[in-house]
């Protein structure tokens, strides 16, 4: 904690540490980019190769992004690797899941191994140990029933009114 491990810190100072950790972590747009630490780095990075260990990155674009013991809101890359980590969307190719999780997968193949994915919009699924929540056809009926228990709400709200 701030404060605590340097006495003469006052809380003012605090921020601006912060800050300056951030803009050096994300100050690296081209090229490889590494992200190491629990900051949470603001904004897009776009590079080439994104790597992420026990941080967070709200968007990122790459050929290539590996997520260890961390989070990603939206990533895409053609290959993306979670080992222990957790993306809300991701798009590629190849997504590839390893004792992790992601929300939302939508890649031409996915590979889960110990972890699960809500929604995976994908050609190929598979892995050992895998939880897929809903695919393309189970996420079709479950749209259609939804749609039709609305309607059917809609239709007896309306007559009771």
């Amino acid at each position: 904690m701030v404060g605590k491990d340097k006495p003469d810190e006052t809380a003012a100072e605090a921020p601006d540490a912060i800050a300056s950790e951030i803009d050096e972590a994300a100050a690296v747009p081209l090229g490889d980019s590494e992200v190491h630490g629990a900051i949470d780095v603001p904004g897009d990075i776009e590079a080439q190769s994104v790597a992420i260990t026990q941080g967070g990155a709200q968007n990122v674009k790459a050929e290539t992004v590996t997520v260890e013991q961390g989070g990603i809101a939206r990533a895409e890359a053609a290959s993306i690797n979670v080992d222990e980590g957790g993306i809300a969307l991701a798009m590629g190719d190849r997504v590839t899941v390893s004792k992790g999780g992601v929300a939302v997968a939508v890649a031409d193949e996915v590979r889960v191994d110990d972890g699960v994915v809500v929604f995976a919009a994908a050609s190929q699924i598979g892995g050992e140990d895998t939880k897929v929540v809903f695919d393309m056809r189970a996420a079709v009926v479950f749209g259609l029933v939804l749609g039709a228990v609305a309607g059917v709400l809609g239709r007896l709200r309306r007559g009771t009114s």
